[in-house]
């Protein structure tokens, strides 16, 4: 296979790519024939066509990135003002988004626009460097801890904000995390990752409508309730963002189990039919015990009365999790990351009938989230 037809396969996606990073097409097309001449003149020779193809991507990522490193003293960076506009839709605010990139050293701008604006991952990040991709997730949490204490420190708010998402209508979960004084915003249409740059947490609610069982590797084997394969990828993206980000996480029912899964986990499909319970939690309010050493534990005490509203549960449980709660049926009912506030309950701490152990979570989610975000950890890659 020759060079130019290599080139003719990748050049529509590269240049969508480059896009992405430089903030416009014109620039794009520019680097992306840059990288195809490099290909046909400096490759080493004998490189096979997927060889060629990797090549070509990392030759282009680094000329964006000279390109960047050449832009960077201007403050009418395409690219920055791309991740302005998807930090807020606020125009007041947008001037102090501007303004706390603009303090950050260049190094620090650039691995927040790559991340979070340009959506590159930390294993990109890491080759364009020449670092390992442990590297750049550290290099990353910290220009991103950077930012938020300067868009914090010019934007200074007694309020914690709580990123909210739900396939539900979000007002019961405003209201739970207004009460506790949270500032909640829904996640608007459009990149997740920088709308969780700017979030002191992030809450994903509950749904009726059940993960597909394609997002864990299995097939339909149960009577499933609409289920919705892009909205859960849309779902899972958002999930690991925050994750990735370290921000205090809570997620509810559905949002628990799309942690789960994100972290290698499994779902019984039907806890009926799965032969797990007998039991129906579906719209039941039933007891919870906690085990002791866990966040659970910390927050709900030795347990409590809480409304479920479900017929899947956990299954596998994901990397570095642990079941941190059970129901007197075995089903556990709260997960968690040891070391974090990464919490997930299978039960609706928003609805009414879960009265004080509701209310319990979302304090300690917004006490959480009110401490200075370079308190919070390093993200579990």
């Amino acid at each position: 296979m020759t060079t130019e037809t290599v080139y003719e396969r990748h050049s529509a996606g590269l240049i969508r790519r480059l896009e992405r990073v430089l903030g416009s097409r014109e620039p794009a097309e520019d680097v992306a024939q840059e990288a195809f001449l490099r290909l046909w003149q400096k490759a080493p020779p004998g490189l096979e066509p997927h060889e060629q193809a990797a090549w070509l991507n990392k030759v282009a990522t680094n000329l964006a990135l000279d390109e960047l490193r050449r832009r960077r003293v201007r403050n009418h960076d395409p690219l920055q003002d791309e991740a302005v506009a998807a930090l807020t839709a606020d125009r007041a605010e947008a001037l102090i988004v501007q303004e706390a990139l603009s303090r950050l050293s260049a190094h620090e701008r650039l691995l927040v626009l790559l991340r979070f604006q340009a959506g590159l991952t930390h294993a990109e990040i890491a080759e364009t460097l020449a670092i390992t991709p442990e590297a750049a997730r550290k290099r990353v949490s910290r220009a991103r801890r950077a930012f938020v204490r300067a868009y914090k420190g010019a934007l200074p708010r007694e309020a914690p904000v709580v990123l909210l998402e739900t396939r539900l209508d979000p007002g019961p979960y405003m209201t739970w995390l207004e009460r506790e004084g949270a500032e909640v915003r829904v996640l608007r249409p459009g990149p997740v990752e920088p709308q969780v740059a700017l979030a002191d947490a992030v809450v994903i609610g509950g749904s009726v409508i059940d993960v597909h069982p394609a997002v864990y590797g299995e097939t339909p084997r149960a009577p499933l309730k609409a289920p919705d394969l892009r909205k859960d990828i849309h779902l899972l993206r958002l999930t690991r963002a925050a994750l990735e980000a370290s921000v205090p996480f809570v997620g509810i029912c559905n949002g628990a189990q799309l942690m789960n899964i994100v972290l290698g986990g499994s779902l019984y499909q039907d806890l009926n039919l799965d032969g797990v319970t007998r039991r129906n939690h579906w719209g039941i309010q039933h007891s919870i015990e906690t085990r002791p050493g866990t966040l659970a534990r910390r927050i709900f005490g030795r347990g409590g009365v809480v409304s479920s509203e479900h017929h899947q549960a956990a299954h596998r449980i994901g990397r570095g999790l642990r079941g941190s709660s059970e129901s007197d049926d075995s089903i556990f009912e709260t997960l968690e990351l040891p070391g974090r506030f990464t919490i997930g309950t299978q039960w609706h701490p928003e609805h009414p009938e879960s009265g004080e152990m509701g209310g319990r979570l979302a304090a300690a989610l917004v006490e959480e989230a009110s401490r200075d975000s370079g308190d919070h950890e390093e993200a579990a890659g």
